[in-house]
């Protein structure tokens, strides 16, 4: 068994080249159909059962491909594909996946169910997995999950004395790759979940660049990278505690937003300054470095399904006081570290 994830490939390849007629069967059967359900969402980037247009099948019957591959669109209120694939007597095996990502991925040939060297981006990607499934007038109810941890920088400003210009936000020292395998359980079960190994590529991510254009910060929070980079989603992973030293010395995850401070009333920059230590000021840049871990005391871990908010409030240049915590939980799950 295996699940095709593939730089190139063709399309369907299902009983020859047969047509459909030639597929049919001489005593009536049934043809498979499917029903999708993805997971509720917080935010409109990310896939829902509303939004969701198409997912890949796999399936798979005792040692013998039944479906490789085929792209499942939806038209209407149903789910359609061609040609049409009928049960066979013995139990089926499904695994989908969307959206289409086997252009952007390793072609995975060790026969696992296995996405290799799956990126942040902004491809939020969902599975789904139905297990031992037999030849039903019903369509095959597939319940996606989401495989990806999203994660967003809501940066905001109440203090109306300064103007809070910012160029650049990056999360740094961070897994940017990984494995994914899909569980060996239908999705359908609460305890199904995928597998996140061989992390790897450990680096920075910027999820925000001003494309010669600063923003302003107001007291109305705003997604960085919304509508900019957009990269929201993330490899889930472990968060090392951030550390730094006088000398400038920078370890473990944080976010690094590149920005200066105007004084409103008189239009001097006021941060950074000549007082500003080196190691704090961005090169070729007018601005400097403000520094939050990713890590908090109620976050410290990526788990996939989860939605990290990261509220960030900017008065000052006293980077260690302008965090404001407010740590939770809600639909989808979402959580606030800050």
């Amino acid at each position: 068994m295996r699940l095709l994830i593939a730089a190139s490939f063709m399309t369907v390849l299902l009983l020859g080249s047969c047509t459909q007629e030639e597929n049919s069967p001489d005593t009536p059967q049934t043809g498979i159909g499917f029903s999708a359900v993805a997971p509720k969402a917080s935010r409109a980037a990310s896939t829902t059962t509303a939004s969701l247009q198409k997912f890949i099948v796999y399936a798979y019957t005792e040692s013998s491909i039944l479906m490789d591959g085929v792209t499942v669109s939806r038209e209407g209120g149903s789910w359609t594909y061609s040609p049409t694939v009928y049960w066979p007597g013995t139990a089926v095996n499904f695994y989908a996946i969307s959206p289409d990502i086997r252009s952007d991925v390793p072609e995975n040939t060790d026969g696992s169910h296995t996405i290799r060297g799956m990126s942040y981006g902004s491809t939020d990607l969902i599975y789904a997995v139905s297990l031992n499934q037999h030849e039903r007038p019903t369509p095959v109810n597939l319940l996606f999950r989401h495989a990806m941890s999203k994660v967003a920088v809501m940066l905001s400003s109440t203090n109306s004395k300064y103007n809070i210009k910012v160029y650049h936000v990056l999360l740094k020292n961070i897994f940017l790759k990984g494995d994914f395998s899909l569980p060996d359980e239908s999705t359908n079960n609460a305890t199904a979940e995928g597998i996140w190994n061989n992390l790897n590529l450990k680096s920075d991510a910027m999820i925000f660049y001003d494309h010669g254009t600063s923003i302003s910060l107001t007291s109305t929070p705003i997604d960085v990278t919304s509508g900019n980079l957009e990269a929201s989603f993330f490899v889930p992973q472990p968060l090392d505690a951030f550390n730094f030293t006088n000398s400038g010395q920078f370890s473990g995850g944080y976010i690094q937003v590149d920005c200066e401070i105007i004084d409103k009333a008189t239009g001097n920059k006021i941060w950074p300054s000549e007082y500003t230590p080196e190691y704090l000021l961005v090169e070729d840049s007018p601005c400097g470095k403000m520094l939050f871990p990713l890590l908090s005391g109620d976050v410290n871990t990526w788990n996939q399904g989860y939605s990290y908010i990261y509220n960030i409030i900017i008065n000052n240049s006293y980077v260690l006081d302008t965090i404001e915590f407010q740590p939770g939980v809600v639909d989808f799950t979402e959580e606030q570290p800050y």
